[in-house]
């Protein structure tokens, strides 16, 4: 399962605390354009509401219906679905792909740990074993402990030890793990990090469009700025973090990495050249500040004074955000977004999809026989 479960976690915890059955649908293969990459879940509850999707819609009236076998029989399903060409009222995907998909119950007593450190912000990892047969298991791990059991100790073992090494891409993988048989099993796994962070320096409409979209996109946002009059946290409902402070003295306090993206924001220059070094020489992936383009010239001169190198300064994203004709609040921090979206992507090259030939998605998704 992938960071969105996320996503759903709050309303899975909800149905839990209600002691309501719970079944969890889990792609896990994907071959062609499909809009769902490998470990995407959609969850169902015994009153059959629904939380998730799979598949954009087009296949998720059918996944419900085997989430509701499952609940009622505790039987496991597997299903391939695929586009359907010849006009035939056969369930299908518009998009021209097959996904594979795995309905298994979800008890609460595997599914309570990994909620409780995905709504903590704790790294856990999942791992979904998938037999040659119909069975599938759902496995959680953290460093100390394992949740649930495949039958098998020996492969529950290397599971908990593949789990624990995984560096996540923010994506489920699915790799053959060897169990006690000395057989090879497909086992989807997915390592659940802690949400990017995403801080927002400066107060301002721009600042309240993007601490909203980003929360939206998975971001734990924080925003600062050092007057009080402004650092309210009802001025940020969105926001995880709302700090009255000097940006710069702040930004010492940060542990950015590579996920991280630190977006200046702020119209006052009086510390911005400190700030933006500390930005430059950290490990944040991106790193950009709004301005015009005669302000960030004479910033360059300031940051090139202050010894920044070619590489350093090659890092900074300004003017900031993509050529989207954004005029308002919304659509500026949209076309923020959109740049950091791209930056952290997997090559996309920000044209419309119109003028684009070839795959949508760029990725290689293998269906589990």
């Amino acid at each position: 399962m992938t960071a969105g479960i996320r996503y759903i976690a709050p309303t899975l915890r909800r149905w839990y605390s209600a002691d309501l059955s719970v079944a969890m649908a889990v792609v896990v293969g994907v071959t062609g354009s499909a809009p769902c990459p490998v470990g995407t879940v959609m969850a169902s509850c015994a009153t059959g509401e629904v939380a998730g999707g799979v598949a954009g819609g087009c296949i998720d009236g059918a996944v419900l219906t085997a989430a509701q076998d499952a609940i009622r029989s505790g039987r496991v399903h597997r299903n391939r679905y695929t586009h359907q060409s010849d006009g035939s009222p056969v369930l299908g995907l518009s998009c021209r792909s097959e996904i594979d998909v795995v309905v298994l119950p979800a008890a609460v007593e595997v599914m309570a740990p990994l909620l409780e450190r995905l709504l903590a912000n704790r790294t856990v990892g999942s791992a979904l074993v998938l037999p040659a047969g119909r069975q599938a298991t759902l496995l959680v791990a953290d460093p100390d402990r394992l949740w649930g059991s495949s039958g098998d100790p020996g492969l529950d073992e290397r599971v908990a030890r593949r789990l624990r090494e995984r560096v996540s891409t923010g994506t489920g993988q699915v790799e053959r793990i060897v169990n006690g048989g000395g057989q090879p099993i497909n086992v989807l796994l997915a390592r659940h990090q802690p949400a990017p962070r995403m801080v927002l320096y400066g107060m301002s409409p721009v600042a309240r469009a993007m601490s909203q979209l980003g929360r939206f996109l998975g971001f734990e946002v924080t925003v600062c700025d050092p007057r009080p009059v402004f650092m309210r946290a009802e001025h940020f409902p969105d926001a995880h973090q709302v700090v009255c402070d000097w940006p710069h003295r702040h930004l010492r306090s940060v542990e950015a990495d590579a996920r991280s993206a630190i977006v200046v924001l702020s119209h006052d220059d009086r510390h911005e050249t400190e700030l933006l070094s500390l930005a430059l020489r950290g490990r944040a992936g991106y790193v950009g500040v709004i301005g015009s383009r005669e302000t960030h010239r004479e910033r360059l001169l300031r940051l090139t004074a202050a010894g920044l190198t070619e590489d350093e300064l090659g890092r900074l994203r300004a003017p900031i955000g993509l050529d989207l004709g954004a005029q308002t609040p919304q659509e500026t921090a949209v076309s923020i977004c959109a740049e950091v979206i791209a930056v952290a992507g997997t090559g996309g090259t920000g044209r419309p999809l119109t003028y684009l030939a070839g795959p949508i998605h760029r990725r290689v998704d293998v269906p589990v026989s």
